[in-house]
């Protein structure tokens, strides 16, 4: 894969298509912490949860961060148990990406109709930029930290790959630009679609299936040479 060295051009490129992907929604969007202060499930408001999400993000981080490496040796049984680990984390990434990119953004279609480029916060839009971005950072940084910490021969010259796991699902928002929608296929409306479905293949290949492609070939090593 990339060397280290084209790490910063990868970051750029990567967030710039972002960029593309963010304007379109950000530009229309309401006051999503009000919306998520007033919105409930069982008494419990979004941004109670999003809070929550950020102090479990930021203690898991510490964990991951402080574990002390050992000089010894570690056994096949637990070379493999730290690759099933890791393979959780990626399994994580997976599932809230394929729930916010597969379900949510395609839920808010009849909000679009009634609201257009009214300023006011969507339902799926909410949950994905309070709910999801965080569970982005926490599945797809830990299992870059636990890697990074635990098994670091492994990180080595996969950090794009780290790097696109855990921030391209941030393409997967609700677009209800009424001017792009309306039929007609301009410029920028390519523009859009050609970042959204570059960063959505490059998840899906570059970052979740070449790591865990990688990490079952290491789990079969250490079955086979403990």
């Amino acid at each position: 894969m990339l060397s280290n060295k084209m790490l910063p051009v990868v970051f750029i490129i990567l967030f710039l298509m972002l960029g593309v992907i963010w304007v379109p929604s950000f530009l229309s969007l309401g006051d999503l912490f009000l919306y998520a202060e007033k919105a409930k499930y069982h008494n419990i408001s979004m941004l109670s949860f999003f809070k929550a999400e950020l102090v479990v993000i930021i203690v898991v981080w510490l964990v991951l961060i402080s574990y002390s490496k050992k000089t010894e040796r570690i056994d096949g049984d637990t070379y493999v148990r730290r690759h099933l680990i890791l393979v959780m984390f990626y399994l994580g990434q997976v599932f809230v990406g394929s729930l916010a990119g597969g379900f949510l953004v395609h839920q808010d279609a009849s909000w679009y109709e009634v609201l257009h480029n009214s300023n006011e916060v969507m339902p799926a839009q909410a949950i994905i930029l309070l709910i999801c971005y965080p569970m982005y950072l926490f599945w797809g940084g830990s299992a870059f930290l636990y890697a990074k910490t635990r098994l670091p021969h492994f990180v080595k010259n996969k950090e794009t790959s780290f790097m696109v796991l855990t921030f391209a699902p941030l393409a997967f928002l609700p677009y209800y630009d009424s001017n792009m929608m309306a039929g007609g296929v301009d410029a920028m409306e390519l523009v859009y679609l050609a970042a959204y479905w570059i960063l959505s293949i490059s998840w899906i290949i570059w970052g979740v299936g070449f790591l865990i492609l990688k990490s079952v070939q290491e789990i079969l090593k250490g079955v086979i040479e403990p």
